[in-house]
C-alpha cells in the first residue's frame, strides 16, 4: 500500500465511524477521531482500530464480514458487497473495508 492510498482509506473509515471508536474494554480507551489528521490514524496497522469498523458493519449495516486466511469477504443479504485478498490478513480486512466504504 502506498501512502496515498492508505490516507485515503483511512479517511473513508474515519467519515464512516464518526467522532471516536468506542472500546468495549476496561482496560483499554476510546480513541478520539475528530481532530486526528490521516497520518494520526492506524486503521491499517492496528486490530484495535479496525475490528471496532469489522463490528459496525456487522451490526450496524446488518452485513456479514468474512475473514479467512489473508482474505477477507463483506456479504449483504444480496451477495458481495466488496473483498480483498492481501500479504496479510489485517491488509486484506483494511482493503475490504476500504472497498465496501466507496
Amino acid at each position: 500500500m502506498d501512502h496515498q492510498e492508505i490516507r485515503d482509506g483511512n479517511e473513508l473509515i474515519k467519515n464512516f465511524m464518526g467522532s471516536t471508536i468506542k472500546i468495549e474494554q476496561d482496560d483499554v480507551k476510546d480513541i478520539p477521531l475528530a481532530f486526528l489528521k490521516a497520518p494520526d490514524m492506524k486503521f491499517h496497522l492496528s486490530w484495535k482500530w479496525l475490528m471496532p469498523v469489522v463490528v459496525k458493519i456487522e451490526d450496524e449495516e446488518g452485513h456479514t464480514v468474512r475473514i479467512e486466511g489473508n482474505s477477507c469477504v463483506i456479504l449483504s443479504g444480496e451477495g458481495e458487497e466488496a473483498s480483498a485478498e492481501a500479504d496479510t490478513k489485517m491488509t486484506a480486512v483494511w482493503r475490504a473495508v476500504v472497498s465496501y466504504l466507496k
